[in-house]
């Protein structure tokens, strides 16, 4: 009877030769498609752009406002967050005065 550990030894090889032959039949080539150059892709829709853009986004118009609304989105978001930590701080040092003194 074969133990689990000698069933999982043969199944790990078995995939190991099947991917093998896999990439032989491939003839070794890489996953890069010849004559693709080097690219960035727009992170609203996705088209691929020059890797010297910046920001990340493609010619659109339609693109430089949805990209313009996250990016004002997000420096609201971080404000916020940093207004509500300080707050917290504020309120914490407070506390910790008013226990101290009281």
């Amino acid at each position: 009877m074969a133990s689990r550990k000698d069933t999982i030894l043969k199944a790990a090889k078995r995939t190991a030769k099947q991917a093998h032959a896999a990439a032989s039949k491939r003839g070794g080539k890489s996953r890069m498609r010849v004559g693709v150059e080097p690219h960035r892709h727009c992170s609203v829709c996705w088209k691929p752009i020059s890797l010297d853009s910046d920001p990340s986004i493609c010619d659109d118009e339609s693109c430089q406002k949805m990209f313009e609304r996250r990016e004002k989105s997000r420096k609201r978001f971080s404000f916020l967050m940093y207004f509500g930590i300080a707050i917290f701080v504020g309120l914490l040092a407070v506390q910790i005065f008013m226990g101290a003194s009281g």
